[in-house]
């Protein structure tokens, strides 16, 4: 047997506010994020707007780029517009910027 979602069992969906500071606190505190030894992180800027979340920023991996995306809908975001840059593809394009000068 099925069991039926109804609105009483859905949960209020969060200001944007609480929502932008809920997945920064978790970025931040996830160690996938971390860079190297300590806790240095790479950079994710979080905004929120009626629900819709941006991602912007460099992450080492596009597994960490997914993982991103992944933990903000999972935590309420009604959509996510994935920003992120992998640092790999970045540095990629630098140094290819550079032989070509």
């Amino acid at each position: 047997m099925r069991a039926r979602v109804t609105a009483r069992n859905r949960p209020e969906p969060l200001e944007d506010e609480d929502l932008q500071q809920l997945i920064t606190e978790r970025i931040e505190e996830d160690p996938v994020f971390w860079t190297g030894s300590g806790r240095r992180r790479t950079y994710v800027t979080v905004e929120v707007e009626d629900g819709h979340v941006m991602l912007t920023g460099v992450v080492r991996s596009s597994m960490d780029r997914r993982r991103a995306d992944i933990l903000a809908r999972a935590l309420g975001a009604v959509s996510v517009d994935n920003r992120l840059t992998v640092a790999e593809d970045t540095a990629g394009k630098e140094k290819a910027k550079r032989s070509v000068a």
